[in-house]
């Protein structure tokens, strides 16, 4: 997948969702009831950010972003390989605590370097909500993490 445009950005970060959601269930059966559950937690929330960015790509539009999208997929072409959790390690709730918070901040500093470039207060205002949406998503599942460490 290439990223050029602000609209393949949002492609990108749905992809980058979906594909969370499908990681998480996918090492299901390598984990204990406990844990478990934990994956099943973070699967459907990531199932639901994915929703969530589908409904925003319909209804925005920030073509002015484009050649920072281009560019910055440019200087980070890492960003378009998916990075699984590593099945040879010990899948406790710190490694996947560890893994959702890496492989979030990706998509965290994209959107934080796409706003700093926008001149507009509209596109500022767009980001600012997909930008929230992935800190609160981001926050709300290390607090469940944390709260199911502590069972």
């Amino acid at each position: 997948m290439q990223v050029k445009t602000i609209q393949q950005m949002y492609d990108w970060t749905i992809l980058f969702h979906t594909q969370m959601a499908a990681n998480f269930f996918s090492v299901r059966e390598l984990l204990g009831e406990h844990n478990t559950q934990l994956v099943d937690y973070c699967t459907k929330y990531e199932k639901k950010l994915a929703e969530d960015l589908i409904g925003f790509k319909a209804i925005t539009t920030i073509n002015t972003l484009d050649t920072y999208c281009y560019e910055y997929f440019a200087e980070n072409p890492e960003l378009l390989n998916f990075t699984d959790l590593d099945r040879s390690t010990q899948l406790d709730e710190q490694a996947i605590q560890g893994y959702l918070s890496d492989q979030h901040q990706k998509i965290i500093n994209a959107y934080e370097y796409l706003e700093g470039k926008t001149q507009t207060a509209d596109g500022k205002e767009k980001l600012g909500q997909i930008l929230q949406l992935e800190y609160q998503g981001l926050k709300q599942m290390v607090q469940s993490i944390n709260r199911h460490i502590d069972m």
